[in-house]
């Protein structure tokens, strides 16, 4: 039997292959929650914040298209010297966001990494999606980790309790992403034919 799904239920399966920044981090385990739950907590503090500058800086592009790329421009200023400052602390979290090719769905992300993981373990995979930088931080499962390259890994994990929010987020720059691929092919269709014909 086939079974059918929802609009909303297809749109958390569609997958592209992009390049995004992110970082991947080991979750804490049950002794380090109670002394860095305050630092989670801060952590979606900051992201729901991040969220809000977004969808701002969205607004302001259509009202003031200026005014939007300086809002951008000064939030990603904001992100870089934060993150400059993490790297001259011991972070908790270990690396600042970094750039991958990644295959991304709703559901999880597939992408390559520079340490090995067990199958079922839990992580946080923080994400900047382009082009407003927002900035989500999801709980994520493996599913998979086998040998890529010497020294790396090809790493599958599932969003394992992403809040809707981030979710609908998510897919949405997934489709967007997807119709700006698609708007290129079928731009160079365009001119190869044009091409052609002259």
């Amino acid at each position: 039997m086939i079974e059918k799904r929802s609009g909303a239920e297809r749109r958390r399966f569609f997958r592209i292959d992009d390049r995004l920044r992110l970082a991947v981090r080991r979750a804490p385990g049950a002794d380090d929650v109670a002394g860095r739950s305050g630092d989670f907590d801060a952590d979606e503090f900051l992201a729901g914040i991040d969220r809000g500058i977004a969808a701002i800086i969205a607004a302001a592009r259509v009202q003031a298209p200026a005014v939007g790329e300086l809002a951008q421009l000064l939030n990603r200023k904001l992100d870089y010297v934060i993150e400059r400052l993490g790297q001259l602390e011991v972070s908790r979290a270990g690396a600042p966001l970094a750039e991958h090719e990644v295959s991304i769905s709703a559901c999880g992300i597939g992408l390559q990494s520079a340490e090995r993981y067990e199958a079922g373990e839990t992580l946080q995979v923080e994400l900047m999606l382009p082009p407003d930088d927002t900035r989500l931080c999801v709980p994520a499962r493996v599913v998979r980790c086998r040998d890529a390259a010497p020294g790396t890994w090809l790493l599958q994990l599932d969003f394992a309790g992403m809040r809707h929010d981030d979710q609908e987020q998510l897919i949405q720059f997934i489709v967007r992403r997807q119709g700006q691929f698609l708007q290129g092919l079928r731009e160079q269709r365009d001119a190869r034919r044009a091409r052609v014909a002259s």
